[in-house]
């Protein structure tokens, strides 16, 4: 019997710095394969050949890349929320949990995350250290909200 590969996008501009490895190396340790995109354009050519994610992190503020525009990103402090409404708008991406995991506090990306139906997780850095976080994304994936 084939094992199902548990995979998550993790689109952050840090995603190969060390501040998020003790984050990715639970997860594998948990059985989950990490897919990174540092930006917009590397997680459009992911996403453009495969859609088969249990669930789909961002980060808010990171760089625009060669599609976003910058006042539509807000110079960048905004790309994650250009990069989420374009996950939510790809109905194959509809069964896809998505997860907001940032250190930015923004009232309007809370509220986009909050309005959209299932609701999109809003979760900040300093709030998980890694058991929490690894806990955290398994209850999203398994229980959804």
């Amino acid at each position: 019997m084939e094992q199902q590969v548990k995979k998550i996008l993790w689109i952050d501009d840090n995603v190969n710095r060390y501040s998020l490895m003790p984050y990715i190396d639970e997860l594998n340790e948990k059985g989950f394969t990490i897919v990174k995109a540092e930006n917009p354009d590397e997680s459009d050519d992911i996403l453009s050949k495969q859609k088969d994610f249990l669930c789909i992190i961002v980060d808010i503020s990171m760089p625009l890349g060669e599609k976003i525009p910058f006042g539509e990103a807000k110079g960048g402090m905004q790309t994650g929320l250009v990069i989420l409404k374009k996950l939510v708008e790809d109905k194959a991406l509809d069964n896809v949990k998505k997860i907001v995991f940032t250190i930015v506090d923004n009232a309007e990306v809370r509220e986009y995350c909050n309005s959209q139906t299932p609701k999109i997780r809003y979760l900040e850095k300093y709030r998980y250290f890694t058991d929490a976080f690894v806990d955290e994304i398994k209850t999203i994936i398994n229980d959804g909200l």
